[in-house]
């Protein structure tokens, strides 16, 4: 049944990376057990989270990742519809991957998942691939579901991670510990995105303070993931109506209320959608210093061995060397108290 609905796409995806991905796995998995405690900073990678891939061989020089996650399938499920997205792998990476497949929460309500495991199987094959992680925000109504997923998904990648958001952590009697060999802490996106009133979605050190609890107990050994973009909500009467990637509102069709809020004064285009007058602009931002709040407060509850900054396209707004300096910042790390 499997084999039936493998695609066109899935076989150039094993045509191009299979060698390579063979090759780096086991290297990979070796040096990230033998720095566990070491005093070392943490690895520095990246997520790369688009709908293509080609290698870019100077960014990959210039902030030199240990390896990227990359995510390789998006399975949305909106109006009782399967949606399967594959990554069009336009060259074949250059360095090691661990595949990431972004799952609807949605999905695991629906009599879906024997079609999204053999999508899984079809287009990140595990002879393959030992390494998988899974993108999932999973509900206390889907969380039985999803985890047992994950127990079949381990059978065939040995080292199955899995993202996790700060609630996740704080609340894990609740929630549930996922049955995953590690997890990537999410520091970001920690806020309500709908309410007018948030004033960094994104990134704000104030709100994940609140959740920085039961981390001593957490069963997985917890990597970080931290974020590097930046974007822009449109609010329109206090309802959220759009996001736009850009940051640079058109400054003489607007007007700054405070820092990162705007109103629109003049109807426009801008970034291809039609903004009207009273219409507000929260922008959402990470700045250096919001960076190195972050790693000042995890370092204290957790010892990343991996640190996954988000993405690499979103890296070029700050130097290697400043990346670097946040990742030094835990190699002072202590036992978590």
């Amino acid at each position: 049944m499997f084999d039936s609905l493998r695609s066109r796409t899935a076989h150039r995806f094993v045509v191009l990376i299979s060698l390579l991905a063979i090759g780096s796995a086991a290297v990979y998995w070796q040096q990230s057990k033998a720095s566990k405690f070491s005093g070392l900073p943490p690895k520095i990678s990246y997520y790369h989270w688009a709908n293509s891939y080609t290698d870019d061989p100077a960014s990959l020089k210039t902030y030199a990742p240990a390896q990227l996650y990359l995510k390789l399938l998006d399975i949305g499920y909106r109006d009782q519809q399967l949606s399967i997205n594959p990554t069009d792998l336009r060259t074949p990476p250059s360095l090691p991957i661990t595949p990431v497949v972004f799952l609807d929460n949605n999905a695991l309500k629906a009599d879906v998942l024997e079609t999204v495991y053999a999508q899984i199987l079809s287009h990140i094959p595990p002879q393959t691939y030992q390494r998988l992680q899974m993108d999932c925000d999973w509900t206390e109504q889907t969380r039985d579901t999803y985890f047992a997923f994950l127990s079949r998904l381990k059978a065939d990648y040995p080292h199955l991670s899995v993202t996790l958001r700060l609630h996740q952590v704080k609340y894990a009697t609740r929630t549930g510990v996922p049955p995953a060999e590690r997890a990537a802490l999410m520091y970001y996106n920690m806020s309500d995105i709908r309410d007018p009133e948030t004033k960094n979605y994104i990134l704000d050190p104030a709100v994940g303070q609140t959740y920085l609890q039961n981390f001593e107990k957490y069963p997985l050994p917890l990597d970080l993931a931290l974020p590097l973009y930046q974007q822009t909500r449109v609010i329109r009467r206090g309802k959220l109506v759009h996001l736009a990637n850009s940051a640079e509102p058109n400054a003489a069709k607007t007007e700054r209320l405070d820092e990162h809020h705007y109103t629109v004064t003049q109807g426009h285009y801008w970034q291809e959608y039609y903004l009207y007058p009273e219409d507000e602009l929260r922008v959402d931002t990470v700045d250096l210093k919001s960076l190195q709040q972050a790693a000042q407060q995890l370092k204290t509850v957790m010892q990343p061995d991996e640190l996954i900054f988000y993405t690499l396209q979103d890296a070029n707004r700050f130097t290697p060397d400043q990346l670097a300096a946040i990742a030094a910042d835990f190699s002072s790390r202590s036992q978590p108290q």
